[in-house]
C-alpha cells in the first residue's frame, strides 16, 4: 500500500516541454476539498496559471490531464480522463472527457494529474510507469492515425490491453486542425474545443501510462462496494437509464426522430427520408447488425464501447469502435447517411484522424448544402460533394487533417470557414458566437441544450440532460419548448456537471441519485459531503471557468446561436416553432438562477463569496482590463 492520501495519489506530475523538466508536486488536502480533482482541479491551474494574453497556441498554456478520486476504484466507469486547456475553437476554457483506462493506469503509478507547460522543439510521447516519467523522441509517430499509434507504442513497451492506455493525437493534431480531438485506449475520444491542437501545438504525440502497481487507500472499503453496488443495480434498473446500460446511447436515434431532434441534413428537415428501413436505427438492430465483443472502460459493467467487424458493403471485414449516438449523428444523419454500415466506418475514421465528430458533422454537412446550392463550387473543394457521400466525406476529411487545399481554410471550423466565405454561405452554418461546437443533436427542439451549449463556459453544453432533477426541487420533466422552466432548470442544475466531472468517472455510470455520488465519494475518501457541497463545488468551478472566459474576452455578447443553429424548424413535429423569439427572456431567467449579472456575465460579487472564491473577487470586477 501507498501512504497517500484516501482515494488520491497525492501527487501532480508537471512537465516543462521547452526545457525537459519533469517535476513533482502535491495535490494539497485544502485543494482536494475544495477542487476534488478532474474539472475543478483544472479549471484552478488554468485560472492561477494562463493570463489573458496566453492564447491557445502560446507555450505558456497549459495542457491539464487530471482524474478524480473515485479513478481506480471498484466504481463502473473509473477510468476518467479530465482535459482542461485554453482551447483552440474558442480560445478559452476548456472541459471535455474520455475514458478507458487513463484515470486507473495514471492514479496506479502514482498521480493525479499530468500538467504540460512549454513547447517541445521535436515530438515527443510521454512514459509514465510505475518508476518513473519519461519523455521520448516520437519521430517514428509523425503521421500516424491514434490506432497506428497506439499499436506502435504496445510492441514498443512490450504491454497491450489493460496494461498500456494510450491517449494520442492524429494528423488533424499534428497539423494544427482547430477542432482535432485526443484520442485513447481505441474509441475514447476528449473531443471538444480543439483540445487536440493544443497537444499539438506542444508538440506532444501521446501519452503513455503503464499500469503500475501502487495502491490506492480508501477510507471505507466495504462502504464502497456496498454503495458501488447500488449504483450499478440503478444503473441497471432504473427506467431512465436501463437503457443506457444495455445499449450505450444506440437508442438515440430512433428515440430523437419523434421529438425532432435528429439532426438531418444540417438542420434543413427534421423529416425521416422515405425509404430508411427504421428497424435497423433501433438500438438492438443497429447492436445486431455487427459482429462485436466488449471493450469496456476500467472496471465497468455497461454494456457499450463495443469494437465491432463491418459485415458488408466495400468496408466489409473492417474492425471499428461502435459510435455512441453522436457518431451516428455526426458522422451519419447530420451529412445525410443513412447506411450503418458506412457510418461506422466513418465514425472510426475521424477518431483515428482524431476530430470532434460533432464539428466535423456539422462542417461537413454545411459543405454538402454549399455545394447544392452552389455557395461552394466544384472547383473551390476540388470535388463534387453531396448528401450521403460517405467515401466523399472521408476525403474531405483527408484534406482537413493534412491542410491541403480548400482542407486548410475548413481546418479552422465551420464558424471560421463560413465567416470566411460569406454571403449566403453564411447562414448556412451550425456554431455559436462564442465558437462552441453544439452537440449532436437538433437542439432548436431542446432548448435546454441550446441554451446550455450558449452559455457554457467549457467549449461545450455545461450542465447537459437533467439527472434526477427532483434532488433539486425541480419538477421530474417539463415541455422541451417551456421558456421559463428550460431556463430555470438549466441554471438550476449548473454545477452538477462540473462537480461529476472532476471525479475520474464516466458520465454514463453517474447518472445516478447525487446523493448516491456523495455517499461514494464520502466512502472513498472519509469527507462528510452531502449534496450541497457537491453543488456547491461544481458551481464553483462553474463561475470560475467562466471568470476565466470573461478574462480571455469572450463575454455575452457572443452567447447566442447562428442564424442556422437558431432557426425555425420547416418541417418535423416542432415546426415553426422558434428559440429566439424566447431568447432575451430565457437569458434573463437564467442570469437571475445562476447568480450572475446580465449586464456583464460576471459572477456578481455575492455569488463568488457564497461559492468561497473571495479572493478572486477583485480580479473580476476591477475595471482594469487585463483584470476582466
Amino acid at each position: 500500500m501507498s501512504n497517500s492520501p484516501f482515494s488520491y495519489a497525492g501527487n501532480i506530475l508537471r512537465v516543462e516541454l521547452s526545457s525537459g523538466l519533469i517535476s513533482k508536486e502535491e495535490f494539497s488536502e485544502a485543494d482536494r476539498r475544495k477542487w476534488i480533482g478532474g474539472a475543478g482541479l483544472g479549471a484552478k491551474i488554468l485560472w492561477e496559471e494562463v493570463p489573458s494574453e496566453v492564447n491557445w497556441d502560446d507555450p505558456d498554456n497549459r495542457l491539464v490531464l487530471a482524474t478524480g478520486p473515485l479513478a481506480g476504484l471498484p466504481v463502473w466507469g473509473t477510468g476518467g480522463l479530465t482535459v482542461v486547456t485554453r482551447g483552440a475553437m474558442t480560445n478559452g476554457s476548456t472541459n471535455t472527457q474520455a475514458n478507458g483506462f487513463f484515470g486507473a493506469n495514471i492514479k496506479y503509478c502514482g498521480y493525479d494529474a499530468v500538467i504540460f507547460q512549454g513547447q517541445s522543439e521535436e515530438w515527443v510521447y510521454l512514459h509514465i510507469h510505475e518508476d518513473g516519467v519519461d519523455i521520448k523522441s516520437a519521430k517514428n509517430l509523425i503521421g500516424k492515425d491514434t490506432w497506428e499509434t497506439q499499436e506502435t507504442l504496445e510492441k514498443e513497451l512490450n504491454l497491450n490491453g489493460h496494461n498500456l492506455s494510450v491517449y494520442s493525437i492524429g494528423p488533424a493534431g499534428e497539423n494544427l486542425v482547430r477542432f482535432a480531438a485526443i484520442q485513447g485506449d481505441y474509441g475514447h475520444v476528449a473531443s471538444k474545443n480543439g483540445c487536440g491542437a493544443v497537444m499539438g501545438k506542444k508538440k506532444v504525440k501521446a501519452v503513455a501510462i503503464e499500469r503500475g502497481k501502487k495502491g490506492i487507500k480508501v477510507a471505507f472499503p466495504q462502504a464502497l462496494f456496498s454503495c458501488s453496488e447500488e449504483m450499478a443495480h440503478s444503473l441497471q434498473n432504473d427506467p431512465s437509464t436501463k437503457s443506457l446500460y444495455e445499449y450505450g446511447t444506440l437508442g438515440g436515434v430512433r428515440n430523437m426522430v419523434g421529438m425532432g431532434a435528429l439532426p438531418i441534413k444540417n438542420y434543413t428537415t427534421n423529416v425521416w427520408p422515405d425509404g430508411v428501413d427504421t428497424d435497423i436505427w433501433e438500438a438492438k438492430g443497429l447492436r445486431e447488425g455487427f459482429d462485436h465483443r466488449g471493450h469496456q472502460c476500467n472496471s465497468c459493467g455497461m454494456k457499450h464501447c463495443h469494437m465491432q467487424v463491418i459485415s458488408s458493403g466495400r468496408y466489409k471485414g473492417q474492425v471499428v469502435d461502435e459510435p455512441e449516438y453522436e457518431g451516428w449523428s455526426g458522422a451519419g444523419w447530420a451529412i445525410g447517411a443513412t447506411d450503418p454500415q458506412e457510418v461506422t466506418w466513418l465514425n472510426t475514421q475521424l477518431d483515428r484522424a482524431c476530430v470532434d465528430v460533432n464539428e466535423f458533422g456539422w462542417l461537413c454537412g454545411w459543405v454538402m448544402e454549399c455545394q447544392e446550392k452552389g455557395f461552394i463550387s466544384e472547383e473551390q473543394l476540388g470535388f463534387h460533394l453531396e448528401w450521403g457521400d460517405v467515401s466523399g466525406a472521408a476525403r474531405l476529411l483527408e484534406l482537413i487533417s493534412k491542410r491541403e487545399g480548400f482542407g486548410d481554410l475548413l481546418a479552422e471550423g465551420v464558424k471560421r470557414a463560413s465567416e470566411e466565405i460569406g454571403g449566403e454561405a453564411a447562414n448556412c452554418a451550425i456554431y455559436t458566437m462564442a465558437g462552441n461546437s453544439p452537440r449532436g443533436h437538433d437542439h432548436r427542439s431542446r432548448w435546454e441544450e441550446l441554451l446550455d451549449t450558449c452559455t457554457g463556459s467549457g467549449g461545450t453544453m455545461d450542465t447537459a440532460p437533467p439527472v434526477f432533477p427532483t434532488e433539486h426541487g425541480l419538477p421530474a420533466s417539463i415541455r422541451p419548448q417551456d421558456p421559463k422552466a428550460v431556463s430555470k432548470q438549466v441554471g438550476a442544475l449548473r454545477g452538477r456537471r462540473h462537480f461529476e466531472d472532476s471525479l475520474g468517472a464516466c458520465v454514463f455510470t453517474t447518472r445516478v441519485p447525487l446523493e448516491m455520488l456523495c455517499r461514494s465519494l464520502e466512502s472513498a475518501t472519509g469527507w462528510d459531503i452531502r449534496i450541497d457541497e457537491a453543488m456547491l463545488s461544481g458551481r464553483r468551478t462553474a463561475a470560475l471557468m467562466r471568470a476565466f472566459n470573461l478574462r480571455c474576452g469572450i463575454g455575452p455578447e457572443l452567447e447566442k446561436p447562428s442564424k442556422r443553429y437558431g432557426s425555425t424548424p420547416i418541417d418535423g413535429p416542432i415546426s415553426g416553432v422558434s428559440i429566439m423569439d424566447n431568447w432575451d427572456e430565457m437569458l434573463d431567467i437564467w442570469y437571475e438562477t445562476v447568480g450572475y449579472d446580465r449586464t456583464t456575465g460576471r459572477p456578481t460579487p455575492d455569488t463568488l463569496k457564497s461559492l468561497e472564491l473571495e479572493e478572486i473577487v477583485e480580479a473580476v470586477w476591477n475595471t482594469n482590463k487585463d483584470k476582466v
